[in-house]
């Protein structure tokens, strides 16, 4: 849960954006009861912490630091105080060591599409066998169970629309090869998810059915060919038949 500092609310631009999307970073670190603050820090930069009533005490040195975490792998500088966390602005070493996880990512999860099928898979399998109504829409929760599993689409919602630039030359460019391999993760994630959407559409035999309404998967899902195509060749590959109900359908 999100709450900004009352000069946030006031002015949404500068440090405010930052802010912005600082908590976007790490409310889902700490779980839908627990409040995230922010407030900008008058030399620059950005202080964050969790209400400690929402919070047990003894578990707040470790949301801080897996907060501190994954805000450094977006770029920043962190440092860590008994009740907060400091953002203090871009690191050329965080900075590279995010450029490694993108391209590991590349190289590793999101060019194993074979993974991404058999999950969808499973995932769909399971919710359309349960003894009980489960899930309202099986596909669609499949899917977003797929974009939790890549993680990216995530991390990358939250810094979407933050401006990202630097006064120094060597960090400026740092940022244009981060924003690079993330243009790639974006384009690779949506084929992830595409994969998944048409897998878990045809294992639940489903038709012409919607798009899922989750806003995170919506800018990563991206327009396919209808035939020919890579996807559908995964599709028709891996997905094991199923009889279909009876009467006209198209995929």
């Amino acid at each position: 849960m999100i709450q900004g500092s009352s000069w946030f609310v006031r002015d949404k631009t500068g440090q405010g954006a930052l802010a912005l999307a600082i908590q976007r970073v790490c409310a889902p670190l700490a779980g839908d009861g627990t409040r995230i603050h922010t407030a900008d820090l008058p030399l620059g930069g950005v202080q964050v912490w969790a209400e400690t009533h929402t919070w047990p005490p003894h578990g707040m040195w470790a949301l801080h630091h897996r907060m501190a975490r994954e805000i450094a792998l977006a770029g920043w500088h962190t440092e860590i105080g008994d009740h907060l966390l400091l953002v203090l602005g871009w690191s050329a070493d965080r900075l590279d060591h995010r450029a490694r996880v993108l391209r590991n990512a590349l190289a590793h999860r999101l060019a194993d599409h074979g993974r991404t099928t058999r999950q969808a898979i499973r995932l769909v399998t399971r919710l359309l066998t349960s003894p009980f109504p489960a899930s309202a829409d099986p596909a669609a929760d499949a899917v977003a169970a797929v974009a939790r599993d890549l993680r990216w689409p995530a991390r990358l919602d939250a810094l979407d629309g933050l401006q990202r630039t630097s006064t120094l030359d060597s960090v400026q460019l740092r940022l244009a090869q981060v924003a690079g391999l993330e243009a790639d993760v974006r384009r690779r994630c949506a084929e992830h998810l595409d994969l998944a959407w048409r897998v878990t559409r045809k294992q639940a035999g489903l038709l012409d059915h919607p798009a899922p309404a989750d806003p995170l998967l919506h800018p990563l899902l991206q327009p396919v060919p209808t035939r020919g195509g890579p996807t559908e060749r995964r599709v028709a590959a891996t997905v094991p038949n199923r009889p279909l109900p009876s009467g006209p359908h198209t995929f």
